[in-house]
């Protein structure tokens, strides 16, 4: 009876840590001070909102959050400090051992509490867009050594994260069914794994994403590195073949370093681009990188679970993307009036997410499997004490502690979409204009004969926020 009693009161206290460590009712926090804010163009505040938290245990997650509200700020040399912290943090924690006291005594947090007693990691595809971020921001300041820095530092995350995905396939291949149960052949969460796998659509792996390597080929070219950026457009064309500019700039690149073979399969593939001629010696290029809306966020889905050791039924709380995602709306692009086409889309942010969260899901459902037969011993323990105090208490921890982790990275776009194209050098206007011909974007810019202008524009609802970077 006593041990009864302890074990009640014991998970009460619990009880009382679930939900800490982020803002109340996450993520309902992020949209009052900052998604709400971004949206009506409003100021954000983003170091009163972020900076106390960035040494929390979620500073990581902050840290992400506090870099690109300070970015769209227009402030890219606070938003390169901060996105450094959050590269700080993950560099010291994938230094340590894979288990530490820490770790451990978060992972057996999570099991009596919930996921969100686990500190936040950030996912592969968030540390590669942090990257993608920081390039900007350095060409953002005209350093063009800083963004080549972060182009190697994304190749090499996306390649660590390649690895180590390939390492966890071999490892579930290898275990029995026994082993693996919470994985997609548990027919309970075949309808998660069903829905995540729709959201994700043909996104294979969320490790490496179009869009960061395009950034990187552009960056690569800038510093006079062809051979690099061929490398990054032919891996980024695998990820989006359907994309007429990744199809020309390989066509192009390719034809200038004498690759016959591949030039010949590429133009097999791509007749339309093949069909584009080599830009003029002296033209200038003007690349427009166009991110569309605010990546989507997660919801709670509680799902009913067999729990045969404990010999009942209970219930786990899983991270789902529940709703359907917007599909890209392309912008119009034109130069002094002069129509240079439309954006393609080149990056499907909610899509990375839900592959990612597939991919971390047999984690999360043997932590929450094994919370649930915890929660239904000490139900049973509780009911066979006959003290109705301890039963009332077991059963309000197990109502209130069964929330799913909903913490993701949410200032980040939507869709990532890019145009290029090469025109003659001088002074310009460039306009961006939605589908109806509504002109949401206007910039002056300077065109350098043989350099690169990169435009960046970001449309949050009715905000828009823009960055103009010529090459050093």
């Amino acid at each position: 009876m006593g041990r009864a009693v302890r074990g009640g009161a014991a998970l009460i206290l619990l009880g009382g840590l679930t939900g800490c460590g982020t803002f109340s009712h996450y993520p309902a926090g992020m949209e009052s001070t900052t998604l709400g804010r971004l949206r009506r163009g409003e100021s954000t505040g983003y170091e009163r909102t972020f900076g106390r938290r960035l040494e929390g245990r979620d500073g990581e997650l902050f840290a992400m959050e506090m870099g690109r509200a300070a970015q769209l700020a227009g402030a890219p040399e606070k938003s390169r400090r901060t996105f450094d912290v959050a590269i700080e943090r993950w560099e010291k924690r994938d230094d340590k051992a894979v288990v530490s006291v820490s770790g451990a005594g978060a992972q057996a947090g999570a099991v009596l509490v919930n996921d969100k007693a686990i500190p936040y990691r950030a996912a592969s595809f968030e540390r590669t867009l942090v990257h993608h971020y920081q390039m900007l921001n350095y060409l953002a300041m005209n350093d063009l050594t800083g963004a080549g820095v972060e182009v190697r530092r994304a190749n090499l995350v996306q390649e660590a994260a390649r690895k180590r995905r390939e390492r966890e396939i071999e490892r579930a291949e290898a275990s029995s069914a026994k082993e693996t149960r919470g994985t997609e052949d548990d027919k309970h969460l075949a309808g998660v794994y069903a829905g995540l796998n729709e959201r994700a659509g043909t996104v294979k792996h969320s490790f490496q994403n179009a869009a960061t390597l395009y950034l990187s080929g552009v960056i690569w070219e800038m510093m006079g590195e062809p051979n690099d950026a061929y490398i990054d457009y032919k891996k980024a064309i695998e990820i989006y073949p359907d994309n007429i500019y990744l199809q020309f700039d390989v066509l192009r690149i390719g034809r200038r370093l004498g690759m016959r073979e591949d030039v010949a399969d590429f133009e097999r593939r791509f007749p339309e681009a093949a069909k584009v001629g080599m830009p003029k010696p002296n033209a200038a290029r003007l690349v427009v990188i166009y991110e569309e809306g605010l990546a989507p966020q997660k919801t709670d889905l509680t799902v009913a679970y067999p729990l045969t050791s404990a010999d009942s039924i209970g219930v786990v709380s899983l991270p789902v993307y529940a709703e359907s995602f917007p599909s890209p709306t392309p912008a119009r692009v034109a130069l002094d009036g002069r129509p240079l086409g439309q954006t393609m889309p080149l990056c499907n942010v909610g899509a990375l997410a839900a592959r990612a969260l597939a991919e971390q899901m047999p984690g999360i459902v043997t932590r929450q499997v094994a919370r649930a037969v915890a929660k239904g011993v000490a139900a049973k323990a509780a009911k066979d004490s006959d003290n109705s105090l301890v039963e009332v208490g077991v059963m309000f921890y197990t109502l209130f502690s069964e929330q799913a982790d909903l913490r993701s990275w949410l200032t980040l776009p939507a869709h990532i979409h890019v145009s290029s194209a090469w025109v003659a050098p001088g002074e310009g206007r460039v306009t961006l204009s939605g589908p109806g011909g509504h002109e949401f974007w206007r910039g002056d810019v300077t065109l350098t004969a043989g350099q690169t202008t990169l435009v960046v524009v970001s449309r949050i609802d009715l905000a828009v926020y823009s960055m103009v970077c010529v090459q050093p």
